[in-house]
């Protein structure tokens, strides 16, 4: 695709960024380099962050006018000058044509969503926790008021949902498709240590683990994970991101806490296909995330994408493996990846999708509620404790990530992971429990009334409260 033929259009998008943290400022900073994109409204927990942000990004003190009300943002935006604000409420009526939500913060995520689109703008969200609970609803409000509610470039959903429909686009049969996990796992031999993130493990036992023995390949890459247990091997934001890509591709994990194998970038085609031909799957069209093991001097996957097919014409993947396609042991089949997520600076190219060209990047009119991200116990928990959301990865402590059928906000059934936060025990629950409606007291949020509303649309039945 030629891009600059696919945007050849001289209307400039105007976008509003609510949530100025490293993804909302990676797109303040590229939208400077762009004649077809203006990014002059900043949204953050105050306008006084707001403008910092803004200034941050090279944009002039005297270009910006920090923004208490509406009236004062209107006079802003009159003069050209760049708004900070600490409201979506006070730049609502302004003529811009998209809300970027990346606060990260559920509620704010559902309440910022729902206004924007209401209000006739669309929308494109970085706040993958808002859209595991509630972005199959957010999406039909949007087509409801002919808008778009959109994941974005640049981050793994939106990338991941357009390599699979490329695959599909051109009728590879698709075996998995997933992602690397945000760190990889760098080994290094000299010192028997393993780094992620910034963290040294040891790993003694690397070297015999180092090479999958033919014919050995999934007892080995089991040995390995255990071997290297003191590192996390599966996150919330990983299978957050998977809820999404599940939802809007129909594409299902093949287990609920996935395998989440530690994986050489090479091995991945191998042990990322059907038991039957050697790898670790029960089946087809499963979603996955594997750990990518590395030593310092090889390439990162860098928390890319990629989808496995199967190899159809021997030949052809014959001549496409000896230019240097990763292919399985078995040649049946192959990985086909983009080993990147660039977050706000490459995300415009789906504002500009959205915006002149009416277009998702993610599974618009096919999204619907095939699965909900939840939440298993690792520890006992004992009524009046509370549930807090900490941490850059939005983790929840004592709380195990899972991906389950989605189901209505029942007693019976798992809560969301996302709907947690702040939430109060009211019954005992024991270690490896799923956390069900009936054990929580939920907080009162537009969240949870908007899940609500998904549940009678999709499943035909009033999610109900837990008293």
């Amino acid at each position: 695709m030629n891009y600059l033929h696919h945007f050849d259009s001289s209307r400039i998008v105007e976008a509003c960024v609510a949530g100025v943290g490293d993804f909302g400022r990676g797109l303040l900073r590229q939208a400077q380099q762009m004649p077809s994109l203006s990014v002059r409204i900043a949204i953050d927990i105050n306008a006084e962050s707001a403008a910092k942000a803004l200034s941050s990004c090279g944009i002039p003190q005297d270009k910006i006018m920090v923004c208490h009300n509406s009236k004062e943002a209107f006079s802003a935006w009159q003069d050209g000058l760049f708004i900070a604000s600490g409201s979506l409420n006070d730049v609502l009526d302004l003529p811009f044509d998209i809300l970027i939500e990346s606060t990260g913060i559920p509620e704010a995520g559902a309440r910022h969503a729902e206004a924007a689109l209401l209000a006739g703008k669309h929308v494109g969200i970085a706040t993958k926790e808002t859209e595991s609970v509630i972005g199959p609803w957010l999406t039909r409000l949007a087509q409801q008021h002919g808008r778009i509610f959109t994941p974005l470039d640049g981050d793994q959903p939106a990338l991941l949902i357009g390599l699979i429909s490329w695959a599909q686009t051109l009728g590879f049969e698709i075996i998995a498709a997933g992602k690397s996990s945000e760190y990889d796992f760098v080994w290094q031999p000299e010192r028997q240590n393993v780094l992620c993130n910034g963290t040294l493990y040891p790993a003694t036992q690397m070297h015999s683990l180092w090479d999958l023995a033919e014919g050995n390949e999934v007892d080995i890459a089991h040995d390995r994970g255990q071997h290297l247990a003191a590192i996390p091997q599966i996150s919330a934001p990983d299978l957050c991101e998977m809820t999404n890509v599940a939802n809007a591709t129909g594409l299902v994990p093949d287990r609920p806490d996935f395998h989440a194998l530690v994986l050489r970038n090479h091995e991945v085609p191998t042990l990322l296909d059907t038991q039957a031909r050697g790898g670790v799957l029960q089946g087809h069209g499963r979603l996955e995330v594997f750990n990518c093991l590395r030593q310092e001097n090889e390439l990162s996957f860098a928390g890319g994408v990629f989808v496995i097919v199967r190899c159809c014409s021997p030949d052809d993947w014959a001549l496409l493996q000896g230019k240097g396609h990763v292919l399985s042991r078995s040649g049946q089949s192959a990985m086909i990846y983009l080993p990147r997520h660039l977050l706000g600076l490459e995300a415009p190219i789906s504002l500009l999708d959205a915006v002149l060209k009416q277009l998702p990047s993610g599974g618009g009119r096919h999204t619907r509620p095939h699965v909900d991200l939840v939440a298993r116990t690792t520890v006992d928990l004992e009524p009046q404790q509370h549930l807090e959301m900490r941490g850059h990865h939005r983790h929840i402590q004592g709380l195990r990530p899972e991906i389950h059928p989605a189901a209505a906000l029942m007693d019976g059934a798992a809560v969301p992971f996302y709907l947690l936060p702040g939430a109060k025990i009211v019954r005992p629950i024991k270690a490896g429990q799923l956390i069900t409606l009936a054990d929580v007291a939920l907080p009162d949020s537009r969240l949870k009334h908007l899940r609500h509303s998904q549940d009678q649309l999709f499943h035909g039945t009033a999610s109900v409260a837990s008293a």
